[in-house]
């Protein structure tokens, strides 16, 4: 019943961690279809994030905003999880002997983990269904600095970022 998160019940799992919680060998395989599914996740997350504005906002259709925010969370969060398992580990676990570019990697992991927490928060404040008055004017701006982020970081992944994915 527990074995779902046992690594000998995952087909991705090479090997097992020893009693330190590492292993010298590579733990996750490389999935060559994982760049694209990253790209459509990202491709997802940008319309339903347009949406939240053109149907939910402008609109004020709170309870579509609402729904909107609530889709957009849990895409995004399946996204991340998807990206933290199968790509941040994947290149970890190859760019072992780079320390230089590694470090780099850690770094975007980091900030990714930042992003995250904002979108997060933004998608909680927001669904509740109603907004007040002052919540509306903040909802402009804090929408704008989300997808400014959200932009900014999507384009360095496809760009930098996801290049380094590459099997060994």
């Amino acid at each position: 019943m527990f074995g779902l998160f046992s690594s000998k019940s995952r087909d991705n799992k090479d090997t097992e961690k020893d009693a330190s919680g590492t292993s010298g060998r590579r733990t996750i395989k490389y999935d060559p279809s994982l760049i694209l599914s990253l790209k459509n996740d990202h491709h997802e997350l940008v319309n339903i994030f347009q949406r939240i504005w053109s149907e939910g906002f402008e609109k004020q259709n709170f309870r579509q905003l609402s729904e909107l925010l609530s889709v957009f969370k849990s895409t995004f969060q399946a996204h991340l999880i998807k990206e933290n398992v199968s790509f941040y580990v994947y290149l970890e676990q190859s760019l072992v002997n780079d320390r230089h570019t590694l470090q780099i990697v850690k770094d975007f992991r980091t900030d990714m983990n930042d992003i995250a927490n904002a979108v997060i928060q933004f998608c909680k404040r927001y669904s509740r269904g109603t907004l007040s008055r002052e919540e509306l004017i903040r909802f402009k701006s804090d929408y704008e600095q989300i997808g400014e982020a959200l932009t900014r970081r999507v384009s360095l992944e496809e760009k930098e970022l996801y290049t380094l994915y590459n099997p060994s």
